[in-house]
């Protein structure tokens, strides 16, 4: 319980409730063609800024540095019950899934793979010597000078 000026404060006399119906008329919103006759303090740019702000919640990029990166189970469940379609199976559903199995998950892992050896540095320097002494082999020496150098520098001919 408590006490506010002097009086002990119950459900009944409490300032967000006086336990009883107001008196008065009520003012409520109603569909218009015309914004401005609506008695109400919503405004044109209100509904706008409304509207940007659920389409930027489906655009947002994750905060890398404030979220855990989720696990291939937890985006594979995701594919499977999340609500981003009303149904739980169809044509959109298979194609979520066939899509996190065969794209998502895959570039994830591989991702996530090029990424351990920038965690810490003794990762970075153990990989740069692993693969430097691999470079020196004439099998690998072959691969880097007929497959990847040649692949890159299509790459960058055709998307430069």
């Amino acid at each position: 319980m408590s006490v506010i000026n002097g009086q002990k404060v119950t459900v009944g006399n409490s300032p967000l409730s006086g336990g009883e119906f107001q008196t008065g008329t009520v003012e409520r919103e109603t569909a218009a063609r015309a914004v401005g006759t609506l008695h109400s303090p919503i405004t044109l740019g209100d509904r706008w800024r409304g509207v940007l702000a659920g389409v930027k919640g489906w655009f947002s990029m994750p905060s890398p540095l404030a979220e855990r990166a989720p696990a291939a189970g937890q985006l594979l469940e995701y594919a499977r019950v999340a609500p981003w379609t009303g149904r739980r199976d169809g044509l959109v559903r298979f194609v979520g899934v066939a899509w996190c199995r065969l794209v998502a998950i895959p570039v994830i892992a591989g991702l996530r793979i090029a990424e351990w050896p920038f965690q810490r540095p003794s990762r970075f320097v153990f990989t740069a010597v692993t693969v430097k002494l691999c470079a020196e082999l004439p099998p690998v020496q072959w691969v880097a000078d007929h497959l990847i150098k040649p692949g890159v520098e299509y790459a960058l001919w055709l998307f430069l």
